[in-house]
């Protein structure tokens, strides 16, 4: 059975998250994906504890990720002017808040303070969302482990999200899960 396939263009995530000034991230992401394809780019996304309504019971589906000349323009010199580590992660950061918006509405996200674990946290859903991209797809398993170990250490007691990007030539994927915090156990009561 074929997986479901989500379609947006990377430009729209501006709109999902108005708050938030995101050109920057949209832009890296289309510099990143032009690298390795044509508009437009698809990619296989593993989810692991997602509850979403859209996704219902299954585990992946593909998300097919568009944009415009203008964007692939400012790419161009984006490409030209930034590190690559850094792009890559801005990159994942775009495509963070799609399925933020998309899969798993988390309502406004608002970032966190360096050193908190995690870079964005949604208040009404007491959830913390945690974002990484590499190029290099034989990472993804170690990183995405290591992020969600680093999410779960949260300074707010919160579940968390993590999402992680991998672009490569050899196609893209990002692994998109959902935590639940453990409550710690109680003592017995003393009678």
């Amino acid at each position: 059975m074929a997986l479901r396939t989500l379609r947006c263009a990377v430009e729209e995530i501006a709109a999902w998250h108005p708050q938030m000034f995101l050109e920057p991230h949209i832009v890296a992401c289309v510099a990143v994906m032009s690298h390795y394809s044509d508009s437009p780019t698809m990619f296989e996304v593993e989810c692991e504890g997602i509850a979403s309504r859209w996704l219902g019971k299954e585990k992946g589906f593909t998300l097919e990720v568009s944009w415009t000349e203008e964007t692939a323009n400012k790419a161009n010199r984006l490409r030209v002017t930034v590190q690559s580590k850094p792009l890559v992660e801005m990159a994942a950061v775009a495509l963070a808040m799609i399925l933020a918006y998309r899969i798993v509405p988390l309502g406004q996200l608002d970032m966190t303070d360096y050193g908190e674990r995690a870079d964005y946290r949604s208040l009404s859903a007491s959830t913390v969302l945690e974002i990484s991209g590499t190029e290099t797809i034989r990472e993804l398993g170690r990183r995405h482990r290591d992020k969600v170990a680093q999410a779960l250490a949260n300074p707010f007691g919160w579940d968390a999200c993590v999402v992680v990007c991998a672009f490569s030539s050899r196609g893209h994927r990002i692994r998109f899960s959902g935590h639940r915090l453990e409550e710690p156990a109680h003592g017995e009561s003393e009678g």
